[in-house]
């Protein structure tokens, strides 16, 4: 009769404490994202990509092809000059008849202009300009493409985080309640112990199973930690602050 009475009593109290154990509603930004990964996944990766150091190294290279490729089109002009000069004096032996003296007039100063465009410019350049545009365009693409296959992996090291820190929480919820069980079992126990209806080795079964449970929580809730702080890393930002409330 008093075991029965015994495992009513450890059935009420643990009914009870797992009730007491359940965590409380969460707050609106946690239920965004944990119960919509749809909404909370493109924000978290649109601002893992904006923070990403690669990503802004690329956008740096991507930015030095397009110039590179505009100084090659313009290089043919570094042949091609504009020449002009100015000259005064005695520009030949110009005769003009004199009536008054009955002679002529020789060596008239005049100033002349020349202006002119000169153009030289070694063979090769010509030839292999569009050579050389075609090269600095594919530089060009080839740094787009990496910047591209470096947006997909950061979309996947996300994706990975974000179930990483689902799975983790979900393990951290269990555990607690767990714990309220083992620990409501072990008051229990401590109870009829001390009423003598349990040995020295069957309470201390209890109190092995009620410092395990504790230790096995605290793994959890330190993975849980650890791989939501990673997340934020990777994002660069608090995840409270990003996402919009339901």
């Amino acid at each position: 009769m008093k075991k029965l009475l015994g495992s009513l009593l450890l059935a009420l109290q643990t009914t009870f404490a797992v009730a007491q154990a359940k965590p409380a509603p969460p707050q609106s930004w946690q239920t965004v994202f944990f119960d919509s990964p749809t909404v909370a996944l493109p924000i978290i990766t649109a601002a893992a990509i904006q923070h990403s150091a690669q990503l802004q190294v690329l956008e740096v290279s991507k930015a030095i092809s397009e110039q590179d490729i505009k100084l090659v089109k313009r290089n043919i002009l570094g042949g091609i000059g504009l020449v002009g000069n100015y000259t005064y004096g005695n520009q030949g032996s110009i005769g003009i008849y004199n009536s008054t003296t009955g002679g002529y007039d020789r060596g008239r100063n005049t100033g002349l202009y020349a202006a002119g465009v000169s153009v030289g410019l070694p063979l090769l350049q010509v030839v292999s300009r569009r050579t050389m545009i075609k090269k600095e365009e594919l530089n060009y693409q080839r740094t787009e493409l990496s910047r591209k296959e470096q947006e997909n992996q950061m979309r996947q090291q996300v994706i990975q985080l974000y179930q990483s820190v689902v799975l983790a929480r979900k393990l951290l919820t269990l555990q607690q309640e767990l714990y309220v069980t083992v620990q409501t079992n072990y008051r229990l126990a401590e109870k009829q112990f001390k009423q003598g209806q349990l040995t020295v080795t069957e309470f201390s079964d209890s109190s092995s199973q009620l410092a395990q449970s504790a230790m096995t929580q605290e793994s959890a809730r330190n993975q849980y930690d650890t791989a939501f702080m990673i997340l934020e890393e990777v994002v660069g930002a608090k995840i409270s602050s990003l996402m919009p409330t339901p």
